[in-house]
């Protein structure tokens, strides 16, 4: 075999085994095992451990830009805000692609990325998550007033700040704070907020879609001036 088709194979292995594609500074952001008949088992330890691993490794090459291609139904809290900031801290502009559902986790982590970037039939779910909890009552407790208290206000603060940008609330010069109780009120009527591409857009969520906004290529994403923002 040749070099260069030695060096194709040991590619093409890293992007399906480790998710990383080191050449044009690229990382998959998925689950890592497949098992037949098995759903998509989300957001979760291995996954963000895999992405820090190799974002780690892109970001002490050099400065440059790195995709991310995320496709992912969401998952845990703790592991997704692994991921998310990771992805806020490194010094390389990042962009994510969403393919098929921006979902409850993997839609704030959506909002980590310097450009964010939806397919056209992806779709954007927004929610105050599911928990379980265990151990004695005033444990639960504990751990629920710290669900609402904390991460749901974090959730939706991450959401407004990005939302600020989006046609709708720009047009109707709409603060933070009403983004935020906007948002809060949707949930409460809706529990499961579905949005289309281009709803996810109009909202602030989405910066972009691939196929209708004049970016027909990876390419043509990534040369894009990227936002500066503070989450």
């Amino acid at each position: 075999m040749s070099r260069r088709r030695t060096e194709l194979a040991q590619l093409v292995s890293d992007i399906h085994q480790y998710g990383i594609n080191y050449h044009n500074r690229e990382i998959y952001l998925h689950s890592l095992e497949y098992e037949e008949g098995i759903n998509e088992a989300g957001v979760e330890y291995k996954m963000a451990t895999s992405f820090i691993k190799n974002l780690n490794i892109l970001s002490r090459q050099n400065s440059n830009p790195i995709l991310v291609h995320m496709h992912s139904i969401g998952g845990n809290w703790a592991d997704g805000m692994a991921i998310f900031n990771s992805i806020r801290f490194c010094k390389c502009p990042i962009t994510i692609i969403s393919y098929a559902q921006a979902s409850s986790m993997s839609g704030v982590i959506l909002q980590s990325a310097d450009y964010r970037v939806m397919m056209k039939d992806c779709e954007f779910m927004m929610h105050y998550g599911n928990a379980g909890h265990y151990g004695s009552i005033t444990a639960a407790k504990s751990s629920i007033d710290h669900s609402v208290e904390c991460l749901k206000k974090r959730m939706i603060e991450i959401f407004a700040k990005r939302a600020k940008v989006g046609q709708y609330f720009v047009d109707r010069k709409m603060s933070e704070g009403k983004i935020k109780s906007f948002f809060d009120r949707k949930l409460r009527e809706k529990s499961d907020w579905y949005m289309t591409s281009q709803d996810a857009q109009e909202y602030g969520l989405c910066d972009a879609i691939l196929g209708v906004d004049n970016y027909n290529t990876f390419e043509e994403v990534m040369a894009v001036e990227k936002y500066n923002i503070d989450l």
